[in-house]
């Protein structure tokens, strides 16, 4: 399965279609449902449910980041919970931020209830946050013994670097709709962020050329719905400045595209990425598998996805998700293309399908 993997990445022909799938929301799941296995809490026992499933294991997020922020004296950071609330707030001389996020039973997930930022007088503490910060190399010393130890499960360790500027600034700080009322009050403050936030990165995209991994991954989280009009002008140039350091040191980048896809797809291909990720066509996303195929026909670029998350529960049946793999075969089965669930595997989803999927690629 790795070999097939990495034969794709290379640009070769691979022998079968490599298949992948987040499994973590699942184990979440699992948890919450009192099911889980304590052993997919270790790095290896994780491995082995990917090695048992006959899927390859590539997600995973304790050892996920490759940048953490570090605040200087003038910086507190404290974290509290309460049942199922827990409030960050960071407090500095000229104000303080507080986010707050609720713990969600039925879902198995966390959400936002609050963003930190919302007003251009949190946006001047965000401001002297940013400014009184530096990212921070983590998660690589280990990372050649790391990949010894996934391949013996057909794995690759995803090393995810920080959020570009303009998803993080949305996604961590403002929310969507905060950030578009930022953008039109206080536009030159906001780009004054944006530009030290790519500045702050420069360790970690050296750090990361030195190790020259196969592959790193673009976190971004991104939807065509959200940042479509603000990609050209804010991100789109960011990308291209990442991506050039990378390839001149020979790493792959695969961008997280896990929204709608008709408007980033075409710019993510013309600014040079090697693959895009999560890919989520119909039933549940904007364009059928048909669709983006023709989209990026006349590219190399690796179509990463292509199986939503949400065909793993009710009411869809495995007849629903084999008739869905063999369109897949149909359209992307001819190009560069990882299948993948698009993005995660949900916490009620029938992990058989999983297993049912390599079986069927396989055969």
């Amino acid at each position: 399965m790795l070999d097939d993997f990495l034969r794709v990445l290379n640009g070769e022909t691979p022998e079968q279609i490599p298949w992948t799938a987040d499994l973590s929301y699942w184990i979440s799941g699992q948890k919450q449902a009192g099911k889980a296995d304590a052993a997919w809490d270790s790095e290896e026992g994780y491995l082995q449910l990917h090695y048992e499933l006959g899927v390859i294991p590539y997600y995973y997020y304790p050892r996920f980041w490759v940048g953490e922020p570090r605040y200087d004296e003038s910086v507190t950071v404290a974290v509290t919970r309460r049942k199922a609330t827990t409030q960050c707030t960071w407090t500095t001389p000229v104000g303080t931020l507080t986010e707050t996020r609720a713990f969600m039973a039925e879902s198995a997930c966390e959400g936002v209830t609050r963003h930190p930022v919302s007003t251009p007088e949190d946006l001047n503490v965000l401001t002297y946050l940013i400014e009184h910060r530096h990212m921070e190399p983590v998660h690589l010393s280990d990372y050649r013994e790391r990949c010894d130890l996934w391949a013996q499960y057909d794995g690759l360790p995803c090393l995810g670097l920080p959020r570009s500027g303009l998803p993080a600034l949305c996604y961590e700080w403002t929310g969507l709709e905060n950030f578009v009322y930022l953008m039109m009050d206080c536009e030159t403050q906001v780009r004054a962020l944006l530009d030290l936030m790519e500045e702050q990165e420069v360790p970690i995209i050296e750090a990361v050329c030195e190790l020259a991994p196969p592959l790193v991954h673009f976190p971004d989280n991104l939807s065509s719905e959200n940042l479509t009009g603000y990609y050209d002008d804010l991100l789109g140039p960011q990308h291209r400045h990442r991506l050039a350091a990378l390839h001149r040191a020979g790493i792959k980048a695969a961008v997280h595209l896990d929204g709608t896809v008709r408007g980033l797809l075409p710019k993510l291909i013309d600014a040079g990425f090697d693959a895009v990720e999560a890919l989520t066509p119909a039933p549940v996303g904007d364009m059928s598998l048909k669709e983006i195929e023709s989209m990026a026909k006349d590219s190399a670029t690796i179509l990463w996805g292509g199986m939503p998350g949400a065909l793993f529960a009710a009411p869809w049946t495995w007849s629903d998700v084999e008739a869905h793999l063999e369109a897949f075969r149909h359209t992307w089965g001819t190009r560069p293309a990882i299948l993948g669930v698009a993005d995660q595997v949900p916490p009620d989803g029938d992990i058989e399908f999983i297993r049912r999927i390599g079986a069927s690629l396989r055969r």
